[in-house]
């Protein structure tokens, strides 16, 4: 990762906020991730506070990342459950995964994953080989004009 997107993040990370024009600044300074960079790993998610209400949803679901075992199988919603493992959640799904596809957010193509039951989509980018950038996008995604930012980082 070059030194200012490096030192970006690890600004971002430090607030306990941040604005979505910040965020969208650093998805527009990054290369748009491939699938070959995402499938056969999980990732280990952090919301990032924009005043976004999924922010909070995720968090009482005490969401933990997404598994991309491969392009066509993901387990888009990885929870803690009640005996600390990490675990599907498909009730928030309507009881589908997803998958990976080239689709395109902001004018560029990048690695997406469509979810099977859900009009939503999330858009990655890459920080560096093990973080990426994300965003959730679709049908009621969208509040008061923001989308929803988070991280993933691979799981090692």
């Amino acid at each position: 990762m070059s030194a200012p997107h490096a030192d970006e993040l690890e600004a971002i990370r430090a607030g306990e906020t941040v604005s979505p024009e910040r965020v969208s600044a650093l998805w527009d300074s990054l290369e748009p991730a491939r699938i070959e960079d995402i499938g056969g790993s999980r990732w280990k998610g952090t919301g990032l506070d924009t005043g976004h209400p999924m922010f909070a949803m995720l968090g009482q679901m005490r969401w933990w990342g997404k598994d991309f075992t491969d392009p066509r199988k993901v387990d888009p919603i990885l929870v803690t459950d009640d005996s600390g493992s990490v675990v599907p959640d498909t009730s928030a799904t309507g009881g589908g995964g997803a998958s990976l596809w080239q689709v395109s957010f902001r004018g560029r193509p990048c690695a997406s994953m469509v979810y099977d039951r859900l009009p939503v989509i999330d858009h990655f980018a890459v920080v560096d080989p093990d973080t990426l950038l994300a965003v959730m996008n679709g049908r009621g995604t969208v509040h008061e004009g923001e989308h929803f930012w988070f991280l993933l980082e691979r799981e090692r």
